[in-house]
């Protein structure tokens, strides 16, 4: 489903914090920042929802607040909508994979990081959870996956998402999944980001989930790597939003 909300924010250029809890479980399932003068309209997309759920808004300057005591916003009663995805072609295997992802995310909480090898219904989905990930001299990788060249096995570190919503993991995960099943139907390079960016937000939304979410997740994911590099795929990952929001799929920017 979609959730409506109306943020009125009652000074120039506040900062607040959305956040979507499930009521029974208390796990995250989505998180966003929106700066906000005046009225806002914004709309969450949740494809994943449990059967209850508390939304709540916060300012970034004052933090989490009793109900009514933060009065530099106000956040009017969500609305509940039909979930609308953003048109976009989706092959069988994208929507197993994203199915599947999207559970095993859902689960993650309640899962071991075991190392032991998970397969999507099919088979040819692989994905190992660890508690963190390593380099081949047992290094800790400041990375929450990544997926192998040659087996297209993906990694997870569980400690690294744990930190991250529902959403954002799966942001993650749809990267890694555009890496190596998507970048050699476009003759790029598996290795290649830019290309694994693109790949990965599309099918990202086209399963369902919003734009701003995306680019929420690697805004996470670049705060704690803050390299050439991650900048630049930054600027490309808002420039490719922009495009699909205005209705403009699939041309690739990067090459631009």
């Amino acid at each position: 489903m979609d959730i409506g909300i109306e943020l009125e924010s009652f000074s120039p250029n506040n900062t607040i914090k959305t956040v979507v809890y499930n009521a029974e479980t208390n796990d995250l399932i989505l998180e966003r920042y929106d700066v906000v003068s005046g009225k806002e309209r914004k709309v969450l997309k949740l494809p994943y929802t449990s059967r209850k759920i508390i939304v709540e808004s916060f300012s970034k300057k004052h933090g989490r607040q009793p109900l009514g005591k933060d009065q530099t916003f106000v956040l009017h009663t969500p609305v509940l909508m039909p979930l609308r995805r953003t048109e976009v072609t989706m092959s069988s295997g994208d929507r197993e994979y994203m199915n599947w992802i999207t559970q095993l995310m859902v689960e993650l909480p309640r899962l071991k990081a075991d190392g032991k090898l998970r397969r999507s219904p099919s088979g040819k989905y692989k994905v190992v959870i660890q508690d963190k990930l390593r380099d081949q001299n047992g290094n800790v990788l400041n990375s929450p996956a990544m997926v192998g060249k040659k087996s297209g096995t993906i990694e997870i570190s569980k400690d690294y998402m744990m930190q991250m919503s529902l959403s954002q993991r799966i942001a993650v995960l749809s990267h890694e999944y555009g890496h190596f099943y998507k970048n050699p139907l476009m003759n790029l390079p598996i290795g290649d980001e830019f290309g694994a960016d693109l790949n990965g937000v599309t099918v990202f939304v086209g399963s369902g989930f919003g734009l701003d979410e995306y680019g929420n997740a690697f805004k996470k994911v670049f705060n704690g790597a803050d390299t050439d590099q991650n900048r630049r795929r930054r600027q490309v990952i808002e420039k490719f939003l922009k495009e699909l929001e205005n209705g403009n799929y699939f041309v690739p920017p990067y090459r631009a």
